[in-house]
């Protein structure tokens, strides 16, 4: 079974709005964090935040990205959809656990960026260092 990654984004470009987005690509493996562009070898310590993955997404939706200025900050969050997986008849309990706690975070992040969307304006008109 094919897992469908989806996600939502808000851009300054378009406060106040969430755009429903489908992830259609992901980057492939890059080692990061080994030689820096001045080739001095850095220690693993200096590695600790965590890396980063680019993805393409595109909306949901036609027209939806309609108004977003090109080259818009936009903050965004993805997530797998557990659904078909959750009504398996045949899905275990931990399994059914696991997913349901995925769910659950993912429902956080997804409010979360709600509140983002609503103090993202006020963030950049207000609180900008200019």
């Amino acid at each position: 079974m094919k897992r469908v990654m989806i996600a939502e984004a808000t851009c300054v470009g378009k406060p106040f709005t969430i755009i429903p987005m489908v992830v259609t690509e992901m980057q492939d493996v890059i080692a990061a964090g080994q030689v820096r562009p001045t080739d001095q070898l850095i220690d693993v310590q200096q590695t600790a935040h965590p890396g980063t993955l680019t993805v393409f997404l595109e909306p949901l939706f036609p027209g939806e990205l309609e108004g977003v200025p090109p080259g818009s900050s936009c903050i965004a969050n993805a997530c797998t959809n557990n659904h078909d997986a959750l009504v398996d008849p045949n899905i275990g309990t931990m399994r059914w656990a696991f997913l349901h706690a995925v769910d659950a975070v993912g429902l956080v992040h997804a409010m979360i960026l709600r509140m983002q969307a609503v103090l993202l304006p006020v963030q950049t008109l207000v609180f900008s260092a200019h």
